[in-house]
């Protein structure tokens, strides 16, 4: 037999809790002196008041977990429950690093007003190109950084093998075109349907093509721009690489362009080579017209 206070100490709950406990008749001691009223518990009743527990960091009221004993849950139907519970929490931790991300770049947007960087913008006409075209769709249920980063795995990994096959003949060019005036990351939930284009260099020989895992890749001739504010991004993250594009559409409107409802992000080193964001060399373009 085990005093309460021994019990408490090797079950880590407070002697106050298993008082409560025992009132609630969740777990009551295995003995009570009739003289001295002391409480006594054995060693086999710590995998209960420890199920209590898992239950009870599981967010389940004390009503709920009573209940739950009087099943008797197997210990894999525990450890079922609680991996349920990891998934749970680990979703609630990546909405709030994203929620957090989102807030950092607003203020880091809100000082750029008082504060703007020193950006190097080149100037430059775009050169007409042949490209097969597809919408990758909207990203309703990708709100977070892994699950961007496999879907992107999965588009890289087929361009690479249509490309390897001789299906896709590449010129090498990859971009992705953004449609709208709000600029929006590549796994944001917003994305509305066709507001993300893809868009694959190919020579003058290349037809539409389907490709396993993308689907219908149309031929589209992409037409020359006369002039487009250009950004070289290296090194950065993926909320550093959307932060750019919002500073470089600020740019432009700051040194008197009006800028198209559209932004191009090239990839002279991107997905398709590697999936290390720190190893993109991207170049924004935002083409625009002289304002008024």
């Amino acid at each position: 037999m085990l005093k309460i206070g021994e019990f408490s100490r090797l079950s880590q709950v407070t002697i106050k809790t298993l008082h409560h406990y025992d009132d609630l008749g969740l777990i009551k001691p295995a003995h009570i002196d009739p003289v001295t009223n002391y409480r006594f518990y054995t060693v086999e009743q710590l995998p209960r008041i420890h199920r209590i527990m898992a239950l009870k960091e599981m967010g389940l009221s004390l009503e709920q977990i009573g209940l739950m004993l009087d099943q008797e849950l197997s210990t894999e139907q525990m450890r079922g429950m609680l991996r349920m519970k990891q998934a749970e929490i680990q979703q609630e931790v990546n909405e709030a690093q994203r929620q957090l991300a989102m807030v950092e770049f607003r203020l880091r947007m809100i000082e750029a007003e008082s504060n703007f960087p020193d950006l190097d913008v080149v100037m430059k006409s775009l050169e007409p190109m042949r490209v097969l075209s597809f919408f990758p769709g909207p990203h309703p249920n990708l709100p977070d950084l892994k699950e961007g980063m496999q879907r992107m795995a999965r588009v890289a990994g087929a361009l690479n093998k249509a490309v390897a096959e001789g299906v896709i003949q590449h010129t090498g060019v990859n971009i992705d075109v953004f449609y709208g005036e709000t600029i929006l990351p590549f796994s944001a939930p917003e994305l509305r349907e066709r507001q993300h284009e893809i868009l694959v260099g190919v020579t003058d020989a290349q037809k539409d093509v389907k490709v396993e895992d993308i689907g219908l890749m149309k031929i589209k001739e992409e037409p020359a721009v006369e002039s487009a504010a250009t950004l070289m991004i290296a090194n950065s993250g993926p909320m550093e690489i959307y932060e750019k594009f919002v500073l470089l559409r600020r740019w432009t409107v700051a040194h008197g362009y009006k800028p198209h409802p559209f932004v191009r992000q090239v990839a002279h080193r991107g997905p398709i080579h590697t999936l290390n964001f720190k190893e993109f060399i991207l170049e924004a373009q935002i083409p625009v017209e002289k304002g008024d």
